[in-house]
């Protein structure tokens, strides 16, 4: 049996640590207050500990981007049990527009950010395809621009909206987009 090296463990440890913070922080200060400071100060650790794990501001955004997107689609999955479909997927929507607005937000303006640090792109585009794969598996590149184009006007109304839509709401939006 191999034994983990505990230097490694914990810093794999403060790594995900830090990336928790960095979504707390984005959620509540927004790209404003999104900083290596504010992260540090967040997880309780050293500023020095912050730019250790991370080279820079953007390397700590693309992290904490693609956390919220496999928490998102760990979510979806285990609403799912294993098998995505349109109401299942409405659903966790829903949820995380109802339940998690912040970290919408948070994605968000890390989303537009990519529009000019094309170091988070890939995280961008990654983030705003959360699990979305398998409801558009095989079908045309238009139809799939159709479909993430109304759940990001979705998103975008319900954060500017008082009451989040229904997961009955986004399914049959999303059901039209896809016919």
């Amino acid at each position: 049996m191999t034994e983990v090296d505990g230097r490694r463990a914990r810093g794999l440890e403060r790594r995900r640590q830090l990336i928790a913070a960095a979504l707390r922080v984005l959620e509540r200060e927004g790209l404003a207050g999104f900083n290596h400071r504010a992260v540090a100060a967040e997880a309780g650790v050293a500023l020095a500990s912050a730019t250790y794990h991370f080279t820079g501001i953007d390397d700590l955004a693309v992290s904490a981007m693609l956390a919220a997107t496999e928490e998102f689609t760990e979510s979806l999955c285990e609403r799912a049990d294993g098998v995505t479909t349109l109401a299942t997927y409405a659903t966790a929507l829903a949820d995380e527009l109802a339940h998690h607005r912040g970290r919408v937000v948070a994605g968000y303006e890390l989303y537009l950010l990519a529009a000019r640090r094309p170091a988070l792109r890939d995280a961008a585009v990654a983030w705003a395809r959360a699990g979305t794969e398998p409801l558009l598996a095989g079908a045309d590149p238009v139809r799939t621009r159709a479909f993430l184009a109304v759940v990001d006007s979705l998103c975008l109304e319900a954060l500017l909206s008082d009451s989040p839509p229904t997961a009955g709401d986004i399914e049959a939006l999303l059901a039209h987009a896809l016919a």
